[in-house]
């Protein structure tokens, strides 16, 4: 069971995409897990045969426990040879009886293996897969199925309803409490807590029992990286598929000043501050029933347009649930837009063992005082706050309020093309 996040203690096995006896390629997806944060395929991490499964589909595992057993070389229980030419035939396993419990409908029968689409209670479909259709509204008899013998996979079922403009289906109404239930309070209702919701409020509390939080806030003016997007913006979006915002800008600024500023970029230990070499920037991104911080690796070293194009691409599979595991671990510091959603200032709490955490409000057109050739005059300009949080263990107020006034100065003086704004995409756009 891999870590799926810096707070995650266990994982469900959802579903096994092979089974037992079957070969499988390095890399290549053998089974689907969930977590509080993601849910995820996991890759083979070496070629063979899946020999043996330890966890079955529905149970929970700790984070490292071993969930199969991959055998080198033959293939269990068949003495052939994998290197061998011949191709790998492995016995059917018996038929189960219909009913509950054997996954299959009653009357039913495994999927065929001959690559027919089987139709109506012929097909099978996996518990996850069923639940995933029903929040998509999605009918699974429409749905073409890519997996072995035709099933349908949850990408099957994601891309169709991508394709289709699917929506989730209306919840039914929760059913009313036993009379035994103890009643809530007149005019409450109780929403029962989800493996995310939980984890985020665990992390939360001790995160600020951890650490002694301050919050420092500074304005910056970005209307030249405004006026820039404004003239770039139609024919990026044509190149790349994507919207040029303001975030991009952001995280290369963000990133390229963490350098002068390491022990923003660092974690405590009761040895001393470890400082980060690295600089890995976690993007918070609002989910419908919380929140996941994907990681962006060494932001510092790519473009605008990369950048762009890199948090569009983490922004979507997050809210598809399409996020790797591996993506969720490894940040050295984080950038949380509140902004998006019109809101100003904000005080965010660290994501540990993190020493820092910038937020961003909203950018918008302010008329503000402005000097030019010795005069006072007002001006509208396009106005923003940054609110840094750090540990205040580690950072003291000054370091803070420097980091926040060269964060600014680098987003004021913004000039295409130059510096760490060279990018030879958005040049021949």
């Amino acid at each position: 069971m891999p870590q799926l996040g810096e707070s995650v203690a266990e994982g469900t096995v959802i579903e096994w995409l092979k089974k037992e006896g079957d070969r499988v390629q390095k890399d290549e997806a053998i089974l689907a897990i969930s977590t509080e944060k993601v849910d995820a395929e996991i890759p083979a991490p070496a070629a063979g045969v899946l020999s043996q499964i330890l966890v079955k589909a529905g149970d929970v595992a700790p984070i490292g426990a071993t969930l199969a057993l991959i055998t080198e070389g033959f293939a269990s229980g068949t003495g052939i040879d994998l290197g061998a030419e011949a191709p790998i035939t492995v016995p059917p396993p018996p038929p189960l009886a219909p009913g509950p419990g054997t996954g299959y409908p009653p009357g039913g029968a495994p999927p065929t293996p001959e690559g027919r689409v089987p139709k109506g209670e012929d097909r099978f479909y996996s518990p996850a897969v069923r639940k995933l259709a029903e929040e998509l509204g999605v009918n699974l008899e429409e749905v073409p199925g890519t997996g072995e013998g035709a099933r349908v996979t949850r990408r099957d079922v994601e891309v169709f309803a991508l394709a289709r403009g699917a929506r989730p289906a209306p919840k039914e109404p929760a059913p009313m409490a036993a009379p035994e239930a103890r009643a809530e309070p007149v005019g409450e209702e109780l929403i029962p807590l989800t493996k995310m919701r939980r984890t985020i409020a665990e992390h939360m509390v001790r995160s600020m029992q951890t650490a002694p939080h301050v919050t420092s806030i500074a304005e910056a003016d970005f209307t030249a990286i405004a006026r820039y997007r404004e003239a770039k913006k139609e024919t990026f979006r044509q190149a790349k598929g994507t919207s040029l915002t303001f975030l991009p800008f952001i995280v290369k600024a963000t990133a390229h000043v963490l350098r002068e500023f390491p022990t923003l970029n660092a974690r405590w230990t009761d040895q001393g501050i470890r400082v980060r070499k690295a600089i890995h920037l976690g993007l918070a991104i609002a989910l419908e029933d919380g929140l996941v911080v994907p990681v962006l690796r060494n932001p510092g070293s790519r473009s605008l347009s990369e950048i762009a194009v890199a948090v569009a691409e983490m922004v979507r599979r997050a809210q598809e649930g399409r996020l790797l595991p591996e993506e969720l671990t490894g940040s050295t510091f984080t950038v949380n837009n509140f902004g998006a959603d019109g809101n100003l200032i904000g005080t965010p709490i660290l994501n540990q063992p993190e020493v820092g955490i910038l937020g961003v409000g909203t950018i918008e057109k302010r008329p503000v005082v402005v000097t030019r050739d010795g005069e006072d005059t007002i001006a509208i300009r396009w106005m923003g706050f940054l609110c840094l949080s750090y540990d205040h263990r580690v950072v003291d107020g000054a370091v803070a309020g420097r980091f926040l006034q060269t964060l600014r100065r680098t987003l004021e003086t913004f000039t295409p093309g130059t510096g760490i704004w060279a990018d030879p995409v958005l040049q021949t756009l």
